[in-house]
Parts: C-alpha cells; sequence; structure tokens
C-alpha cells in the first residue's frame, strides 16, 4: 500500500506507526501463511451493525493465486451470519482493486477526495 499512500499524501512513518497501533485488533486481522512465509492478510473490524475491511493484501508475489479472494469470501459470510452489511475504502487510484471488489458484488456508494467507499448488504436469503 505504501505506494498508493505516498501517491496520494506523500509517506510518513510516524504517522503509519501511530494508526496502526490504534487500530490493531489481533482479533479482527487474519494471516496467510504459505509455508513458512506471510503471504497475505485481511483486518476486519466489527462496527456494530456493520463490518469494515480496513485492509486486504497479498504480497505481490503471491496476487492472482485466489488468496485475496479467500479473505474476502471470508468476511463476506461473517458478514452474511450476522446479518450485517460490509463497507470498505479503495483508493480511486487502484483501479485493480475496485474491479476485484466489484466482482465479489461491492458496489461504489460514496466516495471521498481520495477514495471510493464500497459496500455490500448481507445475503439475507436462504441457501
Amino acid at each position: 500500500m505504501r505506494g498508493y499512500i505516498s501517491e496520494i499524501w506523500g509517506w510518513d512513518d510516524k504517522w503509519q506507526e501511530i494508526d496502526f497501533s490504534a487500530h490493531f485488533v489481533p482479533r479482527d486481522i487474519t494471516l496467510v501463511h504459505k509455508e513458512r512465509e506471510l503471504v497475505g492478510y485481511s483486518h476486519v473490524e466489527n462496527r456494530g451493525d456493520q463490518l469494515f475491511i480496513r485492509m486486504i493484501v497479498v504480497h505481490p508475489h503471491h496476487q492472482r493465486k485466489g488468496i485475496g479472494s479467500k479473505l474476502l469470501e471470508s468476511a463476506i459470510a461473517s458478514g452474511n451470519e450476522q446479518s450485517k452489511s460490509i463497507e470498505l475504502e479503495v483508493f480511486k487510484i487502484n483501479d485493480e482493486a475496485k474491479k476485484f471488489y466489484e466482482r465479489h458484488g461491492f458496489n461504489v456508494e460514496d466516495e471521498t477526495a481520495s477514495s471510493y467507499v464500497m459496500g455490500l448488504m448481507p445475503n439475507t436469503e436462504l441457501e
């Protein structure tokens, strides 16, 4: 994410450390390992009546292998089980990520100066 953040706002190590520490809740984080290598993770916050995807990241060498989809599908399943909508923000300059979320049913609901706010309602249909 550093490349996108640097392009939009410029990189500030101290701000990144403070923001990460302020939002770091281990129970909200899922790690994906291949053998002993960390290849991806997701950070999904429970915000009462909604889940918020703070981050889904997959190491570039492991992208396009279904890891991000599995992480996102897990968050979607959790939202459906809890009957909660899911929201996330994606940088406007990250068109590939926006398309990824759209393929999984997310729609743009709002925007900020730098991001699209995307959402997905829970699937309340019985399977």
